[in-house]
């Protein structure tokens, strides 16, 4: 009886799992689509075809099978017929042909076929009753306006009229109605159909704030937040003025998050009180860090801060960060690459509400670098005051004047012809005054983790001339950073660089040497073009004893040079940024990349000849040979780790225009990178 009962059970799951289980599938095949391509089409599907490409692949890992539940498919046909149906084809009919398995057993072929029907075209779109706005404002950034195709179903309009919407808020029509309406008539175009929209507006009353009340506040000043309100209690209560004084009650640190709703509406007066409801942060907080890179092989930080100075809303932060870094000097050292000790200390102090809309930042900050790429010990003091602001909308401001004295010597390793060389340029103290411009426009969907938006950074430097100090020079610099989702799964990342600087005034005799050495533009390295190694590229302090002795020209690298540095700068990156399947559970990303870029000393040195795809470690007479004056490509590939933080990043890079350094010596042909965070 009980092994009765036992296979009974199991024949009625067998039964009600009819249809669920999965199948292995092979191709989608599409018929009668001819407005929209199969690639488009497939690309909307939950389902996918099996896959003739995963970057997994390379490595020999991964599953080209794909697979479906059949009961799943009426899901798929509602996702296209959906998406003909958004873009006006109102009468579309999309249904499964046949399942057919695949005699050799690589799956099942699912065969769909799609009736288009006529298509739909808005031919005209009015608002009744919105005439309280003018029209040119209610059509500001409609997606649906005539000469499109025309939606089916009212959802489809949801943007739309969330921005009329929004236009009606802003001027205090917190109870506008918005009822769109479609009527369609025939056209003497076959397989067209024309479309007029009528949204009929009812605006009602427009409503004033009649008093402000705020909730949860315990450690901060009521002050501090009526100064970051822009609305008040008589004025209208427009959308725009409610979502800019929560953005700027949270650009304070002082909350976690702000609400403001109306509250206590009344309808037939058409007033209503603003609720301000606030979650406080702690306003002292500590930071302590570890990390780790190819140079900086172990990397100590600390920090205090306080975000509200005696209830008065200044801010205070005290940061140290330390660093062993591993510094092959020159690139070619006699010994083993030693460890030195790098650091930097800072003090910053926060004003905010200055004149009424900047933050006011005073800093001052103490550092010691080593460039072991340029034979350099740096030990820097300085001093900034600057300005941030809004310039609206995405756009921030930074108006900085800087102070800063600069200590170099030679880095203990340096060799003693490279102490000559600078013992002979009479290298010492010297000081820089500059004034600096940054404008950063950002419309990223995630600062530490994009997946879409840009990024661009204008950055504009005057050092010396009225401002005193030892150097003058003009530097400018821009910055386009581009996300994009990937049709095949991650995330497509691009970065172009470029800048230039140039001395004048009493540093103009001085030639490029007039621009101070942190000013200069450096590429090479893990975030710049990987492959090579740090700050490897562009201009090199020459040896003519050397390049006498080695029949070189000076356009030809180096192997035991130190880095000069650019005036002129260009940088191109592309990543992949992909998924990996079977490490997605831990965090691991995988990432395949392609750089480019160099620097250059004179605007004359930028050659059309040095952009050749390919260049090669030859004789330096040669005129395939790699030269300094080349734009430099490498690709590679990596891994990253998420982490609360960013991404821990291991690259390897492949350079695809190597040197010849010397008579013996050749650029490596794969460099490691290992670091913290995007390169960019």
């Amino acid at each position: 009886m009980l092994l009765f009962c036992g296979a009974g059970a199991a024949r009625a799951a067998t039964e009600l799992d009819y249809g669920l289980e999965e199948h292995r599938l092979w191709k989608i095949e599409l018929r009668g689509n001819r407005t929209f391509s199969d690639g488009d089409l497939k690309s909307i599907l939950k389902i996918r075809a099996a896959r003739r490409f995963h970057p997994l692949m390379i490595f020999g890992v991964g599953d080209r099978s794909a697979r479906y539940r059949p009961d799943l498919i009426g899901s798929e046909l509602r996702l296209l017929e959906r998406f003909y149906r958004q873009r006006g084809f109102h009468q579309v009919a999309v249904q499964l042909d046949s399942i057919v398995t695949d005699p050799l057993g690589r799956g099942d072929q699912i065969h769909i076929t799609i009736d288009e029907g006529p298509r739909t075209f808005l031919s005209e779109v009015t608002f009744p009753g919105g005439g309280i706005l003018p029209e040119e404002t209610l059509r500001e950034g409609m997606i649906h306006i005539e000469g499109v195709p025309a939606p089916a179903d009212r959802t489809d309009l949801g943007q739309d009229i969330f921005r009329l919407r929004t236009r009606f808020w802003d001027e205090g029509f917190l109870r506008v109605e918005i009822l769109p309406e479609l009527t369609t008539s025939a056209t003497e175009v076959p397989g067209r159909i024309a479309a007029k929209l009528a949204y009929h507006i009812r605006p009602g009353l427009p409503y004033t704030v009649s008093a402000i009340r705020v909730e949860g506040l315990e450690k901060t000043k009521p002050y501090l937040v009526d100064r970051e309100l822009v609305v008040a209690e008589g004025e209208l209560f427009r959308w725009r003025d409610i979502e800019k004084s929560r953005r700027q009650l949270l650009e304070t640190a002082l909350f976690r998050d702000v609400s403001l709703i109306p509250a206590n509406i009344d309808t037939n007066a058409g007033r209503t009180d603003l609720l301000l409801q606030v979650v406080e942060r702690q306003p002292a907080y500590f930071e302590f860090g570890v990390g780790t890179g190819s140079r900086e092989r172990v990397r100590l930080l600390g920090a205090w801060g306080h975000n509200n100075l005696a209830g008065s809303g200044q801010r205070l932060r005290i940061s140290a960060k330390s660093a062993l870094n591993y510094e092959d000097v020159q690139r070619l050292s006699d010994g083993d690459p030693g460890l030195e000790l790098n650091y930097r200390y800072d003090i910053l102090y926060t004003r905010p509400r200055v004149l009424g809309r900047y933050l006011v930042d005073t800093g001052f900050y103490a550092e010691k670098e080593t460039r072991g790429e340029s034979g350099l010990n740096l030990k820097t003091y300085g001093a900034s005051i600057g300005a941030r602001f809004r310039g609206g909308g995405s756009i921030a401001n930074n108006v900085a004047l800087q102070f800063e004295s600069t200590d170099p010597s030679l880095h203990p390793d340096a060799k003693q012809k490279l102490r000559d060389a600078f013992e002979a340029v009479d290298l010492g103290p010297s000081s820089t005054h500059s004034l600096t411009w940054d404008m950063f426009r950002e419309k990223r969907d995630d600062p530490l983790r994009p997946s879409r938006g840009s990024i661009v950074n204008t950055q504009i430097e005057v050092g010396g001339g009225p401002l005193g100090g030892d150097n003058s020079f003009v530097k400018g610099q821009v910055s386009w950073h581009a996300y994009r989702r990937s049709p095949v799964g991650g995330v497509l990342a691009f970065r172009l660089s470029t800048g230039a600087a140039r001395a004048y005034g009493s540093s103009a005799d001085r030639g490029d040497e007039g621009i101070p050495y942190r000013e200069r533009f450096f590429a090479g390295g893990v975030s710049t073009v990987r492959g090579y190694e740090e700050n490897s590229l562009g201009p090199q302090y020459t040896d003519q004893a050397l390049l006498d002795s080695l029949q070189l020209t000076s356009d030809v690298p180096l192997s035991d040079q130190p880095a000069h540095g650019g005036s002129y700068m260009l940088l191109a990156n592309f990543e992949w940024r992909f998924p990996m399947p079977l490490l997605r559970i831990w965090g691991v990303e995988g990432v395949m990349f392609m750089d480019g870029g160099n620097v250059w000393q004179d605007a004359s040195d930028i050659r059309l000849r040095g952009f050749r795809l390919r260049s090669y470690p030859r004789e330096p007479d040669d005129p395939e040979a790699t030269k300094i004056w080349d734009f430099r490509y490498s690709m590679g590939t990596g891994l990253r780790l998420d982490t609360p933080i960013g991404p821990v990043r291991v690259d390897v890079g492949f350079p695809l225009k190597r040197a010849r350094l010397s008579d013996t010596e050749t650029e490596d042909d794969v460099l490691y990178h290992f670091s913290l965070g995007y390169p960019f």
